[in-house]
Order: structure tokens, then C-alpha cells, then sequence
């Protein structure tokens, strides 16, 4: 037969405490953190989405104007060959200019928002690491 002792009972009892505590001190921080994380990455990837769906419209309004452009130009072939040639070049030159510094600027401001949230997310890691550590060890590094 299997008889319980006092001694088990105290263990069983100080194992208890011992994850009671845990859970308050280090799980449910740790969780916490990790939680509002998961919520600023989330939030950063909905603004990088909504960053794309700008340069998708920017793009389809691009497609437009371009379009425009052509349909204007044939019109001024039409009635004058080489001012329409002429102007239409041009409006292509600073559509497409216009199109590609927007681009370049919005892609450049995503990847530099992109950085600073893994920057920030390495200093929290790295952070949490020592906190993690420094509590297991239960002295500072």
C-alpha cells in the first residue's frame, strides 16, 4: 500500500505555493508583455497594410492619369503632330517621376518603420532576457 506522509503533503503544498508565486511574479508579466507585443507588431502590420493599399491607389491613380495622358495625346496628335508628341513626353516625365519618389518615399518610411519595430522589439527581447535571468538567478548581472 501506498501510505502519505506528513512530508509529501508539505512538499505537494510547497510545490503549490512555489507555481502560485511563478504565475504571479513572472508568468503573468512575462505574458503580459508579450501580449502587448504581439498588439504593437499587429498594429504596425495593419499600418504597413494600409501603407500598401495607399501605393496600390497611388498606383491605379498613376494608371489613370497615364491613361489620360495617352487618350489626351492622341487627341493633340490629331490636330497638332509635334505639340502632342511633345506634351505627352512630358506628362509621362513628371507622372512617372512624381510615381517613383512617392514610391521610393513611402517604401523607404515602411522598411525605416519596420527597422525601429524590430530595434524596438530586440531592446525588449534582450530586456526581458536579463529581467528573466537576473530573477531565475535572483541577483543582478
Amino acid at each position: 500500500m501506498i501510505s502519505l506522509n506528513a512530508t509529501i503533503c508539505v512538499q505537494v503544498l510547497l510545490f503549490l505555493v512555489l507555481l502560485f508565486i511563478l504565475n504571479k511574479k513572472m508568468i503573468q508579466p512575462l505574458y503580459k508583455v508579450i501580449l502587448e507585443r504581439q498588439n504593437y507588431v499587429n498594429d504596425k502590420l495593419r499600418e504597413f497594410e494600409n501603407l500598401e493599399k495607399k501605393l496600390r491607389d497611388l498606383e491605379s491613380e498613376y494608371e489613370r492619369r497615364l491613361q489620360e495622358a495617352r487618350t489626351e495625346a492622341q487627341t493633340a496628335r490629331n490636330r497638332l503632330k509635334e505639340e502632342g508628341i511633345e506634351y505627352f513626353r512630358q506628362t509621362m516625365a513628371d507622372v512617372q517621376k512624381m510615381v517613383s519618389e512617392m514610391r521610393q518615399k513611402v517604401r523607404a518610411d515602411m522598411e525605416e518603420e519596420l527597422n525601429r519595430a524590430r530595434q524596438n522589439l530586440h531592446e525588449v527581447a534582450e530586456s526581458l532576457s536579463y529581467d528573466f535571468v537576473e530573477r531565475i538567478l535572483g541577483r543582478r548581472l
